[in-house]
């Protein structure tokens, strides 16, 4: 199943847990985010940027994200959520998701993820440095 991610940076394989469903037996919408989120912080630590958050003086910050929803999951399933850098500007990279069901042999939900570097200690925008934008370049290409 993973290999239909083959293309992305990072594919985590995760469980559907039974508490991801909502009363209408189905996964809920705002879990497909935390599972985005999942494979975002694998592709921050691949990168080596991932820090603890307490640590963080200049970092990415989520500036906007979308999820379409394509089949629903259902517990028990296995999902292989994919998340790969597809553009990166001055100061923001944009990430695609997607995640696949085992289950349903097919892609449950894609989406994308602004993150925007920032300054937490002045609180403002910050440039990516260079060095990590060469990482990312590599990455990408």
């Amino acid at each position: 199943m993973s290999e239909k991610l083959k293309d992305f940076h990072v594919v985590e394989e995760m469980p559907v847990r039974w508490g991801d469903m909502d009363a209408r037996g189905h996964v809920n919408n705002t879990i497909y985010y935390r599972y985005f989120e999942s494979s975002r912080i694998a592709l921050f630590r691949l990168l080596k940027i991932y820090e603890e958050p307490t640590t963080v003086r200049i970092g990415p910050i989520l500036s906007f994200q979308s999820c379409y929803y394509k089949a629903p999951l259902t517990y028990p399933d296995t999902i292989y959520i994919g998340a790969k850098i597809v553009n990166i500007e001055e100061s923001k990279i944009i990430i695609k998701h997607s995640i696949m069901s085992k289950k349903l042999n097919r892609k449950a939900a894609e989406g994308e993820a602004h993150m925007v570097w920032y300054d937490y200690e002045h609180q403002k925008k910050a440039i990516i440095p260079d060095d990590l934008k060469q990482e990312i370049l590599k990455l990408m290409f």
